[in-house]
């Protein structure tokens, strides 16, 4: 391999590692949501009933079935113990053969160092299965750009009603790294352009940088690529 083939494969590696750098530890929350669809004031709600045959696996949803939640996060499964947070988003019976529900709900976090922050969850939920795992897909706040999983576990039910444990493993981009909370919001976003205001220095105005930490490294991964393309072996 010619010297400066090798010099650009070492620029690639670098590229590609320095997203894996820019993540922080894996961030371990527990706690407990609590799906209500009976009582005067449920949290769960059903919005579209489906033309398929009930399923009693899961207390008469049919393929279709689409409910809409807001569901409380407490931290033991016990539904008056300290709330933590909202579960807020919908589920649907998926499959027309097995009592499958499609959850996509974002985890609104209420308590402690991660108040006002959440995570997005998305993800297959086979209710006969003891444990199932859904994907964590995003977040804001302390999480921003969040990727991880949910180990999500039925631990008790009472006819419709359900309490679900949930173990969350998550990580997110470090503080060097952090888009800040009050950075300009790009064009693409709808908001103005570089010239805008206290954008226009690429500073918020408290003086933190505005980061995009991917975006150099897919610049010079594409650079690498282009070069190494036109190397003589």
């Amino acid at each position: 391999m010619a010297p400066h083939a090798a010099v650009l494969l070492s620029l690639l590696a670098l590229a590609l590692a320095a997203p894996l750098a820019a993540r922080a530890a894996d961030t371990h929350l527990h706690f407990f949501l609590h799906d209500q669809v009976s009582g005067s004031n449920p949290t769960a709600v059903q919005i579209i009933k489906g033309p398929g045959s009930a399923s009693n696996a899961l207390g008469g949803m049919a393929f279709g079935d689409t409910t809409v939640i807001d569901d409380a996060l407490t931290e033991t499964p016990s539904a008056t113990s300290a709330a933590v947070g909202r579960a807020q988003g919908y589920y649907m019976m998926s499959s027309q053969s097995g009592a499958v529900l499609m959850v996509c709900v974002n985890l609104l976090l209420t308590a402690g160092d991660y108040n006002g922050s959440t995570l997005a969850v998305i993800g297959r939920d086979d209710v006969t299965a003891t444990t199932r795992e859904l994907s964590v897909v995003g977040g804001t706040g302390k999480f921003r750009m969040a990727t991880g999983y949910v180990m999500w576990r039925t631990n008790s039910s009472s006819g419709p009603d359900v309490t679900v444990e949930l173990d969350v493993y998550v990580a997110a981009l470090n503080g060097s790294s952090t888009i800040a909370a009050d950075a300009p919001v790009s064009p693409i976003d709808g908001g103005g352009g570089a010239g805008t205001g206290s954008g226009s220095s690429g500073k918020s105005s408290s003086g933190a940088v505005a980061l995009l930490p991917y975006g150099w490294a897919n610049a010079v991964v594409a650079a690498v690529l282009v070069a190494l393309a036109g190397c003589v072996w």
